[in-house]
């Protein structure tokens, strides 16, 4: 969601779309600097596995250690909209090494683009899936200053928009997540994306607290009007409702917890 939650976005949006309601986050991570604690009942949360398989990251999901993740509880949902929304599955685990991910997508229009631009702006008309991750708080500026935070987002080829984000909001585009590898393969009512991410890099980058990475779960449902070559839909689904006025993803309230069991 990197173009749309820059204030461009908010007068297109606020006008005319509305999508998903689910798990409230109002008072997440109000202190930036320490760890996000588990007692935190408040703020919705995913338990990632540990599980001594490697998963080939190759969108097939074939393999066994699959079968033995939960995937995310509470669903995804529309915020801004009252419709329900379609299936999407979420699940991730680790190996003590490597974070594994995946989303099945259920998806009867999927929009795509052939040709991939090489400042990864493609993906901004596409439907995609998205994670972000962060130390700590995303919007509420402390003295010492506001720490960086990531975005990837993975389109149905696993062709991957990745980003930092500085306060207030300021995109780098250029920023590369190291050491992610990511998969994607249609369906025949959707789409898969597989990735993973070196534990360490997520280590470096100050994201895992305590065991705890503050994470947000979203995914772009696009169309076109009468499946044709007309203006893009664009619907927006969420882990969690950021409880905002119009569609926005960069503020604390749309994320949760990961919490990496050992």
């Amino acid at each position: 969601m990197k173009k749309l939650c820059r204030s461009a976005m908010i007068s297109t949006f606020a006008a005319g779309m509305l999508l998903i309601s689910g798990c409230s986050n109002s008072n997440a991570a109000d202190a930036s600097t320490s760890a996000v604690a588990y007692n935190q009942a408040n703020t919705p949360h995913y338990d990632v596995v540990k599980r001594d398989a490697k998963a080939d990251i190759d969108a097939a999901l074939n393999d066994e250690v699959w079968a033995d993740v939960p995937s995310i509880s509470g669903g995804f949902h529309f915020p801004w909209d009252s419709k329900e929304a379609p299936l999407t599955v979420f699940k991730a685990y680790h190996d003590g090494t490597d974070f594994y991910f995946c989303f099945e997508v259920t998806d009867n229009e999927v929009v795509t683009e052939e040709e991939w631009k090489e400042d990864e702006s493609t993906v901004d008309n596409e439907d995609r899936v998205e994670l972000f991750f962060a130390g700590g708080s995303v919007d509420k500026p402390t003295p010492n200053g506001m720490e960086k935070y990531y975005g990837i987002e993975v389109d149905p080829k696993g062709r991957v928009h990745d980003y930092s984000i500085e306060y207030y909001r300021h995109f780098d585009g250029t920023w590369n997540l190291e050491g992610l590898e990511t998969k994607g393969i249609s369906t025949d009512n959707g789409y898969i994306v597989e990735g993973k991410v070196p534990l360490k890099s997520l280590e470096d980058l100050n994201l895992i607290r305590d065991n705890v990475m503050r994470a947000g779960v979203y995914r772009a449902e696009f169309s076109k009007e009468n499946g044709g070559d007309q203006e893009l839909i664009m619907e927006w689904i969420s882990w969690v409702d950021p409880k905002t006025e119009a569609p926005d993803f960069h503020v604390d309230s749309s994320f949760g917890e990961f919490r990496f069991l050992q």
